[in-house]
């Protein structure tokens, strides 16, 4: 009976423990991917007030750039009028590093802005003759980087000249730091260049989650979540599967001692009835508990009375 109850437990513990174990698998994905879905939305708020804040720049530029006195001095050419002009932009623009008037026919009008017209700046400049160019980063890192906005001035439905604005950068940094992010890494990057980041980053692996797009710029949102089991965690994904497991086998262990205890108990009420029989004593109560054992004792007692009755024909 002991091989047989040894057999039934370790049968029933590991079917718990594999049944154990793929709810942990199953609990444990919904968990790490419950916590990418956090940062995710975290991702995405940063995002939001990436593109707002960038958006409220670019459409000041574009008031700027229809102001009628900014459309007067482009349209004469005019360097002392585009000076004025400068002048009046950067004394509204917030954050303003450069002001640059560039004309269809002279990509770098303004002599006097505050540095020269960089590759990246001049391109910008040239495509937004076209169309408007979505805000970037540019420049050299703590040389003149800065973050480049241009747009067209029209006049008439003509596309006359382009305003390019220089301006300081710092809120990314700001927007970021004051990220409420517990656990978990976010990385803005334009391109391959990292812009800023907030969170720490446990692993060096490429980042595999699809990143987010902010509007109105050609920046993404990498976002990761590297925060590892803790200790609590563990022990709880643990004890998910030992304990219903030490749970079977106490549940055996105690049946087994009771089952012994009642099969002890009732062989021995056996006994005394098979002596009854064969001492010829009369049969009288015997109080088994298992039901089997009540067979035994009845058919015992038709044993009995077959007995008797073939003596008694003899």
């Amino acid at each position: 009976m002991v091989r047989l109850f040894s057999l039934l437990a370790a049968i029933s513990v590991i079917m718990v423990l594999i049944a154990g174990s793929g709810a942990v698998l199953v609990s444990k994905t919904i968990v790490a991917q419950s916590k990418v879905d956090a940062v995710s939305s975290t991702a995405k708020g940063v995002a939001l007030a990436l593109s707002e804040q960038v958006n409220l720049l670019n459409s000041m530029l574009d008031k700027m750039a229809q102001d009628p006195e900014v459309i007067n001095a482009v349209a004469q050419n005019n360097p002392d009028l585009l000076a004025l002009a400068v002048k009046k932009l950067e004394n509204h623009f917030p954050g303003i590093i450069s002001i640059k008037f560039l004309l269809p026919e002279d990509k770098e009008r303004n002599k006097d802005s505050n540095a020269a017209l960089s590759f990246a700046d001049s391109e910008m400049a040239t495509k937004t003759l076209e169309k408007n160019q979505p805000t970037a980063i540019q420049g050299e890192i703590n040389l003149d980087r800065h973050l480049a906005i241009a747009r067209r001035i029209m006049h008439n439905n003509v596309a006359i000249g382009v305003v390019l604005a220089g301006v300081n950068y710092d809120f990314i940094g700001r927007i970021l730091s004051a990220t409420p992010l517990e656990k978990g890494y976010i990385e803005l990057r334009q391109g391959k260049l990292v812009l800023a980041t907030t969170g720490e980053r446990n692993v060096q692996e490429e980042i595999d989650n699809t990143p987010i797009h902010v509007p109105n710029t050609d920046w993404e949102l990498f976002y990761d979540n590297n925060s590892v089991t803790s200790l609590i965690e563990f022990s709880l994904l643990v004890g998910i599967v030992l304990i219903p497991a030490l749970l079977v086998v106490l549940g055996f262990a105690i049946a087994y001692r009771k089952l012994s205890t009642q099969l002890y108990e009732d062989v021995a009420w056996v006994t005394k009835a098979f002596k009854d029989i064969l001492t010829e004593k009369p049969l009288g109560e015997y109080p088994v508990q298992l039901t089997e054992i009540k067979h035994v004792i009845s058919t015992l007692a038709q044993f009995k009375r077959v007995v008797n009755d073939k003596w008694f024909e003899i």
